[in-house]
């Protein structure tokens, strides 16, 4: 078969399962109520209903592709609130990505796309160093403030001046360890993969240290494989099929190499994409069905397998309240382990927001692509953040953290973001535990 026939036939794929999903729905509205987007924008076209309605003329041949249909296709956080509330069992988040593909089926990815995703994120090495320049920028300039001229600049690189974005690291998360790292303990219980994912490697390096303090600690050794690549989330979500199905096949491969008995991940994209998504790419096996039987969300791990004692545990004197990402709550299920991993830290005084599982409007590129609808959706969080009166956010997703702090220094809100992993290993160590 030529590659022409071959484009076309996945073409035609992506759009006969994008059929299969809307079928199902009936049309109720029922997906208007919860719609982020659809709260903030009031347009029919942006919810699932509406997107259910475009794909069924796209696959009737009754709707051409223009530029509207393609903004409307992409107003989507891929939260899935829409899937989680439909009674008839619809997964539009489904649909929107089959069309996405079809689209780049049809058109390509386009120049940049191309540049960032075949090139830049599979080879790593030039975003590594990129963010160790910019990282080294922002030092210099003091971290660009709210009164920093270079602001003004922003919005040639298609960025709002009002942003705040979070500081770059000088050394990986990765570069701080060998690729196995020793158990502290004997006897040594389990070897477990790291997954650190991108945004913990290149920017929040102390949620890197902090999984491995706590694993090591409790006498796990820990192996983290220098040539894991993005987990193509990312990737997938901008329409690349098949550049999505390179990295998660690789990282597939790569993970199997090391014997582990388990792989933990501290971000909650990227253990959705090695949970779930990847079966998207890769054929149905055992092979398959072990790996993803091994991922494991950091809080999911610490709360099944380490008995953590209250003695071992030192006061942290905080309020705190707890976001769930969207993709480890409605992902993969994950809500109660890090409110209870919380709760057992002495001196936490735990405060339950209002609306916590709601999107906070990150959903990875859609805060970079659409940052005006992001805001208005963000605004929400903060005016609850606000009023649960708490000295920190903990949540399990990087950019929720980036998203939800940028907002909160917008508003000159005092209050932090952290990860869950990052308040529980300061407490152990606050107990020389680890």
């Amino acid at each position: 078969m030529n590659t022409q026939n071959q484009i076309k036939q996945q073409a035609e794929t992506h759009l006969l399962e994008a059929a299969r999903e809307f079928q199902k729905c009936m049309q109720c509205g029922k997906c208007r109520s919860v719609c982020p987007v659809f709260k903030e924008l009031g347009n029919e076209i942006y919810v699932a209903r509406g997107k259910n309605k475009l794909a069924e003329k796209i696959v009737s041949g009754d709707l051409q592709i223009t530029q509207r249909v393609k903004d409307a296709i992409n107003e989507c956080l891929n939260c899935k609130t829409c899937s989680a509330n439909c009674p008839a069992g619809v997964s539009p988040e489904h649909v929107v990505l089959r069309l996405r593909w079809y689209i780049t089926t049809q058109e390509g990815l386009g120049f940049f796309k191309a540049l960032i995703f075949r090139q830049l994120i599979w080879r790593k090495w030039p975003i590594t160093l990129a963010a160790k320049i910019v990282g080294i920028t922002q030092r210099a300039l003091f971290g660009i403030g709210p009164r920093n001229p270079v602001r003004h600049l922003f919005p040639l690189f298609g960025f709002s001046k009002r942003r705040f974005f979070p500081t770059m690291a000088l050394r990986s998360g990765q570069s701080l360890y060998p690729e196995v790292v020793p158990a502290k303990k004997d006897p040594v219980k389990k070897r477990i993969g790291y997954f650190t994912g991108c945004a913990g490697n290149l920017i929040y390096p102390n949620v890197v240290k902090s999984v491995v303090d706590i694993l090591t600690g409790f006498g796990y050794e820990v192996v983290i494989p220098k040539k894991q690549k993005c987990n193509g989330t990312p990737v997938l979500a901008n329409g690349d099929y098949e550049g999505a199905k390179k990295l998660m096949e690789h990282n597939f491969n790569l993970f199997r190499q090391y014997n582990l008995d388990a792989i933990v991940v501290a971000c909650s994209s990227c253990g959705m994409a090695l949970k779930k998504e990847i079966k998207l790419f890769i054929e149905d096996s055992s092979e398959l069905d072990d790996f993803t039987g091994k991922v494991f969300d950091i809080n999911e791990f610490i709360e099944k397998n380490i008995d953590i004692k209250n003695e071992e545990l030192g006061n942290l004197p905080y309020k705190v309240s707890y976001h769930d990402p969207c993709h480890l709550g409605r992902g993969q299920g994950i809500n109660q382990q890090p409110r209870n991993l919380l709760k057992k830290i002495p001196g936490i005084d735990f405060k339950e927001m209002k609306d916590a599982d709601v999107c906070c409007g990150s959903a990875g590129s859609y805060c970079i692509t659409h940052y005006e609808t992001a805001i208005k959706i963000n605004n929400h969080k903060v005016k609850n953040i606000q009023d649960a009166g708490v000295d920190f956010v903990a949540t399990a997703c990087p950019t929720c953290v980036m998203h939800i702090q940028d907002n909160l220094l917008q508003h000159e809100s005092p209050e932090k973001v952290r990860y869950v992993v990052e308040i529980l290993a300061d407490s152990l160590r606050a107990a020389d535990t680890i």
